[in-house]
């Protein structure tokens, strides 16, 4: 009996591993745009405002992310997980082929539809086969998430190092690849983990909205806070720093440090998480976050790499704990919620993205940045109201 119980563990542990692992192949790809961004601005000659338009573009599917997620619990939610890193590897590595700015919103968009059809059912299913290590679960999902963000950058510099911006599309070999073993090895779930849940109720969207209120309202709150400083991070951060006269490996390099630092955060936040409550904890992360990013705005010298994992520690660091309040919600669908959150995410970032670029062309990137850091205190204000007006229970 022991032996079964053991072969089932270990089971689990293999299938937690595996999401955890394709999230971090997943995520590789999706984290080029960054870094290659300051290469697309050169070649086609973009302005900040067209150049900012293209995260936005690989966002656009996101907004739809409750409508997606009606549609994913109507199927098997494993194959969406199996087929999407080949879907957004092939899409996300024919960029250094296209022939123009619109072909890279076409492949962006495809891209986004595939990121999305990937990261609504994925912690549903961690939830599922997690059984009571759903912290450790969400945890090696996330932190998946962070490395794939550490190493694309290096590996997408790399690559066009060695064989050009054109010949990115050799890449796409190692998602098809991922998608094909996935296929073997999440077939090995039990049929109850991803079932089919056919939604009847025609308003299960606002229905869900309605459940969980109060934490939808405080999530509100913090995601403002991070549009303001992950976000623009995420979209700008290699172009800032090349504006401001650091060459493409530098900048791409700048990126990697804080996702690496940003994996031992995220770490440390769920494990701390399980300890304090998780409201208080996102909101002192919050508060912290727009001093880490003033501090890298004005260091300079050794100053700037201790900025820069101060930043990787703390900005990111919300996310699991916000994806684990969700989850232990116990909301009627799962992936519904889920949905709504990256739907508000994607929401606030786009907009956050879109009027960065905008603006940048008018007083140029690097005050932009420093207007949009002092707007990322004013949140913290609303953390607070909301805070205490929110639902007593949201767990």
């Amino acid at each position: 009996m022991v032996l079964k119980k053991n072969n089932k563990n270990d089971s689990n542990m293999l299938q937690i591993f595996s999401v955890s692992f394709v999230h971090l192949i997943h995520d590789t790809y999706t984290s080029f745009l960054s870094p290659i961004l300051p290469i697309i601005i050169n070649k086609f000659s973009l302005s900040y405002s067209l150049a900012g338009l293209l995260p936005v573009v690989l966002r656009i599917p996101s907004l739809f992310n409750p409508i997606i997620a009606i549609f994913v619990e109507n199927f098997k939610m494993r194959y969406f997980i199996i087929i999407a890193p080949a879907v957004t590897a092939i899409s996300m590595c024919l960029i250094g082929n296209a022939p123009n700015y619109f072909i890279i919103m076409i492949l962006l968009f495809i891209t986004g539809v595939s990121s999305a059809c990937f990261h609504i059912p994925a912690p549903v299913i961690l939830k599922r086969i997690s059984g009571n290590r759903l912290g450790l679960g969400l945890s090696l999902y996330q932190i998946g998430g962070e490395l794939a963000r550490t190493l694309g950058p290096i590996l997408i510099l790399g690559v066009i190092y060695l064989w050009g911006f054109s010949g990115i599309y050799r890449l796409s070999l190692i998602g098809i690849s991922v998608s094909v073993v996935l296929f073997i090895v999440l077939n090995r779930m039990p049929k109850k983990v991803d079932n089919k849940k056919e939604i009847s109720d025609k308003h299960s969207i606002i229905n869900t909205l309605k459940e969980g209120k109060g934490l939808f309202i405080f999530i509100c709150a913090v995601i403002i806070t991070k549009s303001f400083t992950a976000s623009i991070i995420n979209a700008f951060l290699p172009t800032y720093l090349i504006a401001k006269g650091k060459n493409l490996w530098v900048s791409g390099g700048a990126l990697s440090i804080i996702q690496a630092f940003a994996i031992i955060g995220v770490f440390f936040t769920g494990v701390i998480s399980d300890r304090i409550n998780k409201k208080k904890l996102i909101m002192i992360l919050m508060a912290i976050v727009p001093f880490c990013m003033l501090f890298f705005i004005y260091s300079k010298g050794i100053l700037v790499l201790i900025s820069l994992i101060l930043l990787g520690l703390t900005v990111y660091s919300s996310t699991p704990v916000i994806l684990s309040l969700i989850q232990k919600k116990g909301f009627k669908y799962p992936a519904i919620a889920n949905s709504i959150y990256m739907t508000l995410s994607y929401a606030f970032s786009s907009l956050t993205i879109l009027s960065m670029g905008k603006i940048s062309d008018f007083i140029g990137l690097e005050n932009t940045f420093y207007l949009f850091t002092l707007c990322s205190f004013a949140p913290i204000i609303f953390c607070i109201i909301f805070y205490k007006i929110s639902n007593k229970q949201l767990i």
